[in-house]
């Protein structure tokens, strides 16, 4: 919940670095406001998008507080464990003494968070504009 105010802060500051000159001109070419967001606005805040994809991407498969907070610490009872709240398992709890179940989960935990990334570094060069 505390990332929230952060991606509203990332996004805020891209929508406010848009040059003004930009929306001057497609209005005096009567341009749609429809048309204006997907060739204007998004353009310009696709750095900020995709810093924010990549990150969202991290947390989501780290996710653990938020589970724990919902379902309690027993998260296989509920059927909710995550990634991380398996390597916990295998680390800490009742069934605790097996590192290398751990090791191997953040292996591929890592190998998963990176395909994603290249996956959205190879979109990002279609898709992202930089100034």
């Amino acid at each position: 919940w505390i990332v929230m105010p952060f991606k509203i802060l990332i996004l805020t500051s891209a929508l406010a670095s848009v040059d003004e000159q930009y929306y001057n001109v497609a209005k005096i070419d009567g341009t749609s406001s429809s048309r204006i967001f997907f060739r204007i606005t998004l353009p310009m805040i696709s750095p900020s998008l995709f810093y924010l994809v990549i990150t969202g991407f991290i947390g989501a498969f780290k996710a653990y507080s938020d589970a724990v907070a919902l379902f309690g610490t027993n998260l296989n009872a509920a059927g909710m464990n995550t990634m991380v709240g398996f390597v916990f398992d295998m680390l800490y709890r009742d069934s605790g003494g097996y590192p290398s179940y751990a090791s191997a989960a953040t292996i591929i935990l890592f190998a998963i968070i990176l395909t994603i990334t290249i996956i959205n570094l190879l979109v990002s060069k279609k898709h992202v504009h930089y100034n």
